[in-house]
């Protein structure tokens, strides 16, 4: 176990690299990433000698054609996520949830309905940014907690993106592993019950949510 960990060091600085990076404003996500590239690149071919020309080339190939899939479902989602955007539908939905009156059970399920479902449709930062300023004033007239009702924006908007059949972190993460999306959809099920279940705790039991912050005296 001792000889496996210490082998593991090299390799597990990676994400060290990443996470340590952007956080501490060293770089830019984009920028951190292409370092990675290159650091990745470093020990397989200078330290563990398992990469020649031949497999780096090959490596190249592939992340060519992998990422004109992507760009492709990309283009698709940013497309269909401007026409929703253009006709007012996640303002028009909004309005039909705050309809529903100052009940704080009936938002809840409501928005994170609705949250999952413009996940889906929408790319994420997107309709983050078209439905964040909507629904959390509405939030707050109702009495929730801002810091409460925006983590269970993010975590909605979350399940939404990686929804099985339509979710396009979901298509990305089939096109990445070459698998085929109805089996991955159907190994997908259990877990995301759980996940959903997870949110539903999140949402109606604002402790797990709220416990820290208060502790360290960041949220009423």
């Amino acid at each position: 176990m001792v000889r496996a960990g210490v082998g593991a060091v090299l390799p597990l600085l990676m994400p060290g690299m990443l996470i340590g990076g952007i956080l501490l404003g060293v770089a830019t996500p984009t920028e951190v990433a292409a370092f990675a590239v290159v650091y990745g690149l470093f020990l397989s071919v200078l330290v563990y000698r398992e990469m020649d020309l031949q497999s780096f080339l090959r490596t190249v190939t592939d992340t060519a054609a992998l990422t004109g899939v992507l760009l492709f479902i990309f283009a698709a989602a940013s497309g269909f996520s401007w026409t929703l955007t253009v006709a007012y539908l996640p303002q028009r939905l909004v309005a039909l949830l705050h309809s529903v009156g100052n009940s704080t059970e009936i938002f809840m399920i409501g928005s994170i309905a609705l949250l999952i479902i413009a996940g889906v449709l929408l790319e994420g930062l997107p309709s983050l940014n078209v439905l964040a300023p909507l629904l959390l004033p509405i939030a707050g007239s109702i009495g929730l907690s801002g810091l409460h009702y925006a983590l269970v924006l993010i975590i909605a908007m979350g399940v939404g993106g990686f929804m099985p059949l339509a979710g396009v972190g979901f298509y990305v993460c089939c096109a990445i592993m070459r698998c085929n999306v109805e089996q991955a959809s159907r190994a997908m099920m259990p877990y995301l019950i759980v996940v959903l279940l997870g949110l539903l705790i999140v949402a109606f039991v604002p402790w797990f949510a709220l416990f820290l912050p208060r502790y360290f005296g960041f949220a009423g």
